[in-house]
């Protein structure tokens, strides 16, 4: 098994005063939807990384946050980047953890299967990290061997761990996604965003 952590921190600056995680889809909150495909995955245990409006984000959850093994993490510098939430992550990850595998809070469209694909495919291998690539460009989740957790954690301000992924892209365990699974890889960083997610959602109760 593999640690998760879902970074769930930032306050959805491009969402005019609203947070994008707690934004309805099908029915649940847009960060349900992660932390649920995290917790149906061999992920072990999930830990939730939260910040801007925590207690909401929390809350919204439902049931989910009663789940054994999700275990919510507060992050009281997130105004100082997503940095902060990598190294809040790690710092809580157990001391037997063999890597880590970073989900984001905002991409709604996630499954545990690519999720488990993704571990998986880090454990078997034995490369310093795992991803999906679809077209030639990376995906999400990325899982990272326990060698580079040193590194990620050195990261300040608001950088993630693409630099990372790019200095060891030709030895990473990559999984190529189909054409079907591409809606996975859906992030809302804006509010034209949201709107593209919702008409997706409504052509394909169409079909």
């Amino acid at each position: 098994m593999l640690p998760g952590i879902v970074l769930a921190a930032g306050d959805s600056s491009r969402f005019k005063g609203e947070n994008k995680l707690l934004l309805p889809f099908r029915g649940r909150p847009v960060i349900y939807h992660v932390v649920r495909a995290a917790l149906g995955s061999r992920l072990e245990p999930v830990l939730l990384v939260l910040g801007y409006e925590w207690e909401r984000v929390l809350a919204a959850l439902g049931e989910l946050a009663r789940e054994p093994k999700l275990k919510p993490i507060r992050n009281e510098l997130w105004p100082s980047g997503r940095a902060a939430s990598v190294r809040a992550g790690i710092a809580a990850l157990p001391q037997s953890a063999a890597g880590a595998l970073f989900l984001q809070g905002d991409m709604p469209l996630m499954t545990s299967e690519l999720i488990d694909l993704v571990l998986e495919g880090l454990i078997e291998s034995g490369a310093p990290l795992c991803f999906p690539v679809y077209r030639g460009e990376k995906g999400h989740p990325v899982a990272f061997s326990r060698g580079l957790l040193p590194e990620l954690a050195r990261l300040e301000g608001d950088t993630s761990g693409l630099a990372l992924v790019q200095r060891y892209w030709e030895r990473a365990r990559k999984i190529p996604l189909e054409e079907g699974s591409a809606q996975t890889q859906f992030d809302l960083d804006t509010e034209e965003d949201y709107a593209r997610l919702l008409e997706l959602e409504r052509a394909a109760r169409a079909e």
